[in-house]
């Protein structure tokens, strides 16, 4: 990963992302923190609390497909950076937000903001990443997600308990612009606008780029329809989605379940709650890396649908038998475990859009993000309907279920460069001809 006589500046860029995505996921945990105190405090009931928390992922996912395509278009950072300054401005105001309506409508903003981010950063790691690392440095920097959401927990409750629910809104709304200023100052757009990056390093990461260019040695432009009209671009988004809703059903579900199924108190429930993602961790850049290690040895195809397939399955199997153990603590290690290998899965689903075009890898992560989004939007709600129906064995078996339907999903879908609509034609001519040839000289 690290080589000196290259130069480092493609991973000092990579940890300035992982540095944002704690951020990004700090502000994103402040609602479901000072949830308690803001029931207190307006007099909500649970479904409005419910709807008020739904808000952001509908303004999340309405931003992240544009979001992409005005990152592969003026470049990811300056995405990012309008991105982070908007969202903070919403998480300062939220205590403002006096009635339903308005708090709606700010959570709503606030997910407009953080909703650009992850596409941009789709098109940063693409510029500056070649494809052979590509895994790895999507596990580095979305390994922000555990880190913020562990780092909010405590420091949230040290706060409310200190100085009332509205500062944890107030002070963690400072955090974005002070990475906005390090970005400005530090980060670049593509490896040869820094001023100290090596042109060994900057041959390093265009050697691994390589580009579609047709008959004539032009490099081809893939317009949206070509894109979207590419089957295994949906497939590999749709099985994403699936991964994504047991990623969910863990993040909005695990505490109520450790206390109503499981009987712990609020102040284990806590800290169980907390383990999975002490273990993803670990998981989010070692699937990485993994996956970057399987492309090498078994081609991109396989190489990065291999480690979500068995990070899906793996996760599926285990949350089973981590519902059906009878011992509390085989139940948190299981679960635990369970979310560690389904965090495996996403250096390899985030290095995919890469491979179908690096040019065009912010609006395909755009995609992916927006049915990771759908993931956040159904998961909570289908979860709680299945609970009060039939109870949480029974929810946390449709999400092993989905889980696994991904695995079977992702593995029609085939990562390798998009092929142009008119190419397809003509290849679908060239080969019509060809097996009439054959079939008129058999005749003969």
């Amino acid at each position: 990963m690290m080589n000196l006589k290259i130069g480092n500046k493609r991973w000092h860029t990579v940890f300035l992302l992982t540095a944002c995505y704690i951020i990004l996921y700090m502000d994103r945990s402040c609602m479901s923190m000072a949830g308690p105190s803001m029931i207190k405090h307006y007099g909500w009931t649970a479904t409005q609390f419910g709807l008020v928390s739904t808000a952001f992922f509908i303004g999340y996912a309405c931003t992240q497909i544009p979001g992409g395509w005005l990152a592969d278009r003026f470049g990811g950072g300056k995405i990012v950076m309008f991105g982070a300054i908007w969202w903070s401005v919403f998480v300062f105001i939220t205590p403002f937000g006096a009635t339903l309506g308005a708090m709606l409508l700010i959570r709503i903003l606030m997910g407009w903001g953080e909703g650009v981010s992850l596409p941009a950063m789709g098109s940063i790691i693409a510029q500056w990443m070649p494809k052979k690392e590509s895994g790895l440095a999507w596990g580095v920097s979305i390994m922000g997600v555990s880190i913020g959401i562990a780092l909010a927990m405590p420091l949230s409750a040290w706060i409310i308990n200190n100085w009332g629910w509205q500062m944890v809104f107030h002070s963690f709304a400072f955090l974005a612009p002070v990475w906005v200023f390090v970005w400005w100052k530090f980060g670049k757009d593509k490896p040869e606008d820094h001023p100290k990056i090596t042109k060994a390093e900057i041959d390093y990461i265009k050697s691994d780029q390589v580009v579609m260019v047709d008959s004539s040695g032009a490099v081809v432009n893939l317009t949206s329809k070509d894109i979207f009209s590419t089957p295994s671009v949906w497939t590999g988004a749709i099985s994403f989605f699936c991964t994504n809703y047991l990623f969910y059903l863990f993040m909005t579900w695990l505490p109520t379940y450790f206390v109503n199924g499981r009987g712990f108190s609020m102040g284990t429930s806590a800290i169980y709650s907390m383990m999975p993602y002490i273990v993803a961790t670990v998981t989010y850049p070692l699937g990485g890396w993994l996956a970057d290690q399987a492309a090498k040895k078994f081609g991109h195809n396989m190489g990065r649908k291999l480690i979500p397939l068995i990070g899906m399955l793996g996760a599926g199997i285990l949350l089973v038998l981590g519902s059906q153990a009878t011992n509390s603590v085989s139940a948190v290690a299981l679960i635990s475990a369970s979310n560690g290998v389904l965090c495996l899965t996403m250096g390899g689903y985030y290095s995919m859009p890469l491979i179908f075009s690096p040019k065009n890898a912010g609006k395909i992560t755009g995609l992916y993000a927006t049915c990771a989004t759908i993931g956040g939007i159904t998961a909570p709600l289908i979860t709680g309907i299945i609970v009060d129906a039939y109870g949480y064995n029974y929810a946390l078996y449709v999400g092993a279920g989905m889980s696994i339907l991904g695995a079977i999903i992702l593995l029609t879908s085939q990562v390798r460069p998009i092929i142009p609509i008119a190419e397809r034609i003509w290849n679908k001519r060239v080969q019509g001809l060809e097996e009439q040839d054959c079939k008129n000289k058999n005749l003969v």
